[in-house]
């Protein structure tokens, strides 16, 4: 039996249950993501909302039609919302916290980011289709970084934009 989702009536881009401010996604995210039965439930693939907020249970949400899905109708665990440290950061070459983390502390650095870089401008990278937020990772990885150093490590420098286009 589904839990009730309590939402209110919302036609801004705010997540109907926490309230914050959702990212749209495109209708490829929304049929990568979706396991089969929450696809089945679907009304429409354009319009919906990526919710980041790590308490919220919402993974994706439509102003218009209220269709909401939460993160076990998701085909992967979603990384804003995890606290595992084996999840993943980056869904399109399999890079974990875990391994960001390990990384940091045997070198002082994460080479994870050029990387990525590296295997995005040669057209490997299907962000779209195989992160839950429907666009590139970089940003989470630099979070991860940062954090990996307990805040010295300076931005990078490349960070401005997305390296694989999304």
């Amino acid at each position: 039996m589904r839990e009730p989702l309590n939402l209110q009536r919302s036609d801004s881009t705010d997540c109907p249950r926490c309230h914050q401010l959702g990212r749209a996604v495109s209708a490829v995210t929304i049929e990568a993501m979706l396991i089969a039965e929450a696809k089945a439930r679907l009304t429409q693939t354009d319009g919906f909302h990526f919710c980041a907020t790590p308490e919220c249970d919402v993974a994706y949400f439509h102003p218009a039609s209220r269709e909401v899905f939460l993160q076990r109708d998701v085909r992967v665990p979603v990384f804003q919302k995890s606290t595992n440290p084996n999840r993943l950061v980056c869904y399109c070459f399999g890079h974990t916290v875990a391994e960001i983390r390990a990384e940091f502390r045997a070198k002082g650095s994460s080479w994870i980011r050029e990387d990525i870089k590296t295997k995005c401008a040669q057209g490997l990278d299907a962000c779209e289709r195989n992160n839950p937020q429907g666009s590139c990772c970089l940003g989470n990885v630099q979070r991860v970084i940062r954090e990996a150093g307990a805040g010295n490590v300076p931005p990078d420098p490349g960070s401005s934009g997305c390296c694989c286009g999304g």
